[in-house]
């Protein structure tokens, strides 16, 4: 009962959380007036980074080794989720704000340069239907087109309590006529199927769900990942499961890496073959499972990050090179300021990666630590009586110095302790009125990793950072320490071994992708599909990307190049939490056939382009 009276009276704002409500579900209710979303102005700039190339505006395209063919604002009534094209037609998905259940939006490409919206499907008031997948398939039961599109509940309305959100399936042999073959409701009351794709496999036919946090919060937990048999989508059944929870690689729902910590699957892809599938599991990468036998998916591998990055694994493809595999991961990462580390007692060489130092995620509280000098903050350490819930509690001379305050946050342990006495933002005021340089948070918590879940209204001035318990003493023991921050970074592409997970390479060259109060918008990836020696990825303002994978095969293996680059035309928002006048695309489809991509932009519609020059496969 604790868990589902969290933080009442507490502002949950979470900055990095914006991968929950734009390139994930709506916002899942962990518990009654909770919600995780991120506003993207949050980190508005005061001024373009250096740098900058031209970027669409409302009035105008950018292109790059691109040709446009064609668009429709797919009525502009609603904010677009993903794209998938299947011969002749394009399907659009429908996100959820505004909470409108316009369902997935079908458009007739024959004529590529006046595609024509000529329906919907999945339409259900108070869910949202963002992703879909369409096959041929052909079993004893069903032969044709086979559509599946996510479920996912959107909006407050008491009545979506007790329904069933999940997948629906559809029969788009006709797409002008779709008709609804099945629904298979996975959650309860909330959640849904967020990603996921569709394969046949011999006679089989079959679903891989991603139903982001159902392990740790659906009243009829199961495992995060599903399989679902449809050889018969008159009647698809629940044939096998995989949890993070349930085979031990996470203490609890918000355990991971930085600013926004948490494990849940995002994300689902098999494999060519249909024997393995790649699962996106945000903070603990990219799982490869084995699904030979569906009933019993088996983790073989998954990718590692390297020492002080943000997580955030959304999604993945696949790309066969001359020599060995690889798996190109999207990070979508909207907090480019975390994490930091902490170096307790003398500052040594400086060097951010100092085996010493203590990773820490900070808050959007306070200030950037990468706009302070030198990036860093040094000084004597202090630890405020109590929970440091008034500036009373800061030892006398705390000005000039950096403040410790214990802050236990119990509400995801095993056991939990007492509630924490005052929110974190009156810990950072309080601290910040007894003239503390710097607000250091003694995460308490076995389930929960150190990061914020209030911010200070209105902000303080000084910058707030979240660490362990360990970390915290070890401050408090040596006196002194340096709060050191990385090079920011928003989402960007990495690339990695598929048989032993490690990373071999990268891609961030864009524009804004490093910077920190980049000019309006959203520079982290999102999506991205291969085709030859190609990728085409949606890249939020920065459109779509065009990367030559071809060095990824050189002797020496170099990282990807940029071969091109596509901004649509901006578009009016229609939600408070998109910004308009702005590219904001979200998904890219390719039609192998004739090289045509298909990309959606969440304001401004369907694009329809092909790669030419350098940025053709």
């Amino acid at each position: 009962m604790r868990k589902h009276s969290l933080f009442v009276g507490f502002a949950l704002t979470a900055v990095a959380a914006f991968a929950l409500s734009a390139g994930a579900s709506a916002a899942p209710a962990i518990a009654p007036g909770i919600e995780l979303k991120t506003p993207f102005g949050a980190l508005r700039a005061h001024a373009p980074a250096s740098g900058v190339t031209a970027r669409a505006t409302a009035t105008g395209v950018v292109s790059r080794n691109f040709r446009v063919l064609g668009h429709n604002d797919l009525g502009a009534r609603d904010t677009n989720g993903d794209v998938w094209v299947h011969g002749n037609f394009a399907y659009v998905g429908t996100w959820a704000d505004p909470c409108n259940g316009l369902g997935v939006k079908i458009i007739d490409v024959r004529q590529l340069r006046s595609p024509k919206l000529v329906g919907r499907l999945a339409v259900r008031p108070g869910t949202s239907a963002e992703d879909m997948v369409v096959r041929h398939v052909s079993t004893p039961f069903f032969t044709g087109d086979l559509l599946a599109t996510g479920i996912q509940r959107c909006g407050d309305d008491p009545a979506l309590d007790n329904q069933r959100f999940g997948v629906d399936f559809w029969d788009v042999t006709d797409p002008t006529r779709p008709a609804k073959l099945s629904f298979l409701g996975v959650t309860t009351g909330d959640g849904g199927v967020h990603e996921l794709d569709l394969f046949q496999r011999g006679g089989h036919v079959y679903a891989l769900l991603a139903t982001p946090f159902s392990e740790w919060f659906d009243p009829h937990p199961g495992g995060e990942f599903r399989i679902v048999d449809v050889t018969n989508p008159r009647a698809p059944v629940q044939v096998g499961q995989w949890g993070a929870k349930a085979h031990g690689l996470s203490p609890g729902p918000f355990f991971g890496r930085g600013s926004f910590g948490a494990t849940f699957d995002h994300s689902a892809r098999a494999s060519a073959d249909g024997r393995k599938a790649y699962v996106s599991y945000w903070d603990l990468g990219v799982l490869t499972l084995d699904i030979s036998d569906v009933r019993h998916p088996a983790l073989i591998t998954r990718t590692q990050y390297p020492r002080g990055a943000d997580g955030d694994a959304h999604s993945v493809s696949f790309y066969q090179g001359r020599h060995r595999a690889f798996l190109l991961q999207n990070d979508e990462d909207f907090d480019p300021r975390s994490p930091a580390s902490i170096l307790a007692g003398p500052e040594g060489d400086g060097n951010s990666q100092d085996s010493r130092a203590s990773v820490a995620s900070e808050s959007p509280s306070g200030p950037p630590l990468w706009l302070q000098p030198r990036h860093r903050v040094t000084g004597k350490v202090v630890r405020a009586a109590k929970q440091g819930c008034s500036a009373s509690d800061c030892p006398p001379g705390t000005t000039g110095k950096i403040a410790v305050v214990r802050t236990p946050f119990p509400f995801f342990d095993p056991q939990p302790g007492p509630d924490p006495l005052c929110p974190q933002g009156a810990q950072e005021k309080a601290a910040a009125a007894a003239g503390a340089i710097a607000v250091v948070h003694d995460f308490v918590s076995t389930a929960t990793s150190p990061q914020f879940f209030d911010v200070a209204s209105p902000p303080v001035d000084v910058p707030v950072l979240f660490t362990g318990h360990r970390t915290a003493q070890r401050m408090v023991a040596a006196g002194s320490a340096t709060l050191r921050a990385q090079q920011p970074s928003w989402g960007f592409l990495r690339v990695f071994d598929a048989r032993t997970g490690k990373q071999v390479a990268r891609f961030d060259r864009l524009p804004n992708v490093r910077a920190l109060r980049p000019p309006d918008g959203a520079w982290s990836i999102h999506n991205n599909e291969v085709l030859g020696d190609r990728s085409y990825a949606s890249w939020y303002s920065n459109g779509v990307v065009a990367l030559d994978l071809r060095p990824l095969n050189d002797d020496d293996l170099a990282s990807p190049r940029l071969a091109g680059q596509f901004l649509p035309k901006a578009g009016r928002s229609h939600s408070s939490s998109i910004p308009g006048g702005v590219p904001i695309v979200w998904g890219v489809a390719i039609r192998a056939s004739d090289h045509t991509i298909f990309a959606s932009d969440m304001n401004s519609g369907l694009w329809i382009i092909r790669p030419t020059g350098p940025a053709a496969p």
